[in-house]
């Protein structure tokens, strides 16, 4: 790890940043897509940088790539647990009435690419920090802040959490940073991806999931802590590589203070996010107000954050879905490339709900887990070929277009007839 810097040298390393109002596009990549896709314990370096390519094919300026949950992380650390070391194993408890062997195939995938990488002296995020560099990308490394993916279960996914299951958010599988132990391991985490990587900065994924501290209305000033606490380190980190500065985005609810939606959308301040507080003192270069997971158009409340920031350095980027109720129907979440209709409603769709963003005031659009990165030239695993490919062709085609609304219009008007 201590000669990347080295090995990149060759890449150009940003020294300006684009003002935080002009990021145009952030997409936000699962931090296992890209492995699930992989040929697993076959991978090699070119392989994993091939993938990364067709995922930037999107065109963002910015990608955000989810690297640990906050632990564990897939790339080499002495702070975290490494991807792979329970994955099997909690996936097989998570979803014991699922298909056993296709949940232990699928997770052993992920272990075997990851530890085939670690063999060879690099990691996932170390290979998309390389392909970043090439395509002029901005790299984030972006933590999911109290991930529940494993619903109850995802604290073991870790080594810290298995060692700390006493301080868990009561009947979570999150781990509540009220608890300084939490709260330092994150803090630590976060200083050595920031040192030891050549990133451009660090994302907070709050929207994954719901629980980011216990009594979160009465616990929030730990969170804007941590936020403030981050800000300051990668100012200091900034200094010491001669960088300007290093950007602090967040993922946040759909509204600053509004009702829960359904069982997973909560505002801001029902998750302990002070977001008045942030932008006030300048802590966070962008948000990312989202829904959990809607359907389209579900863009979040952007004028709030408009208003809020409008005086201000921080930049807003809605998040955009591309999904629609009409694809909840059998047969139709993922689309089949032949389905020339169903296409082009989802594309307009997307435009639309991307459009309705700019009108609100947005600076620019943000996108979280689009199914794009299975494009068949990135998939490796026979498991993850042949599905949804019409899907897939729109969201690369509608994300191509995400970074002004000039080019949303454009791509309204074209459909599906070029790109």
């Amino acid at each position: 790890m201590g000669c990347l810097a080295a090995r990149l040298s060759a890449f150009a390393v940003p020294k300006d940043l684009p003002n935080n109002k002009s990021l145009k596009s952030i997409l936000n990549n699962d931090i296992n897509n890209l492995l699930i896709s992989s040929s697993g314990a076959s991978i090699s370096s070119q392989e994993y940088k091939r993938s990364v390519r067709g995922l930037l094919a999107a065109r963002p300026l910015v990608l955000a790539q989810n690297v640990g949950m906050p632990d564990p992380v897939i790339y080499r650390s002495k702070v975290g647990t490494h991807w792979n070391k329970h994955i099997v194993e909690i996936s097989l408890k998570t979803w014991p009435k699922s298909n056993p062997t296709r949940v232990r195939e699928t997770a052993q995938i992920q272990a075997a690419a990851m530890r085939s990488l670690v063999a060879m002296g690099t990691d996932p995020l170390e290979l998309t920090i390389e392909v970043c560099r090439q395509k002029g990308v901005l790299i984030l490394a972006s933590y999911r802040m109290n991930a529940e993916d494993w619903h109850k279960n995802t604290w073991m996914l870790s080594d810290f959490g298995r060692a700390h299951e006493q301080s868990r958010i009561p009947d979570t599988g999150a781990l509540d940073p009220m608890d300084p132990a939490v709260y330092n391991h994150r803090k630590d985490l976060f200083r050595e991806v920031t040192e030891n990587f050549d990133i451009d900065g660090i994302e907070f994924d709050y929207m994954r999931w719901n629980h980011m501290i216990s009594k979160p209305r009465e616990n929030y000033p730990i969170l804007t802590r941590e936020v403030s606490e981050t800000r300051k380190m990668l100012d200091e980190v900034a200094r010491k590589k001669g960088r300007e500065r290093l950007i602090l985005g967040a993922r946040v609810g759909y509204s600053l203070d509004g009702p829960p939606v359904g069982r997973s959308d909560f505002s801001c301040k029902d998750l302990g996010l002070d977001i008045k507080n942030w932008i006030d003192r300048g802590l966070v270069d962008y948000l990312c107000p989202s829904y959990f997971w809607p359907r389209l158009p579900g863009m979040p409340k952007t004028t709030e954050f408009v208003e809020l920031a409008k005086d201000s350095k921080t930049g807003i980027y809605p998040t955009v879905f591309p999904y629609a109720a009409w694809q909840d129907e059998p047969k139709q979440t993922l689309i089949a490339e032949t389905n020339k209709e169903a296409m082009a409603r989802l594309l307009r769709e997307i435009c639309q709900a991307g459009l309705k963003g700019y009108a609100e005031g947005a600076d620019g659009l943000s996108t979280f887990n689009w199914v794009h990165h299975h494009q068949p030239g990135m998939v490796h695993n026979p498991m993850r070929t042949g599905w949804g490919l019409g899907s897939k062709k729109v969201q690369m085609r509608a994300h191509q277009n995400l970074g002004s609304p000039a080019a949303l219009r454009e791509c309204l008007k074209a459909g599906m007839t070029e790109g």
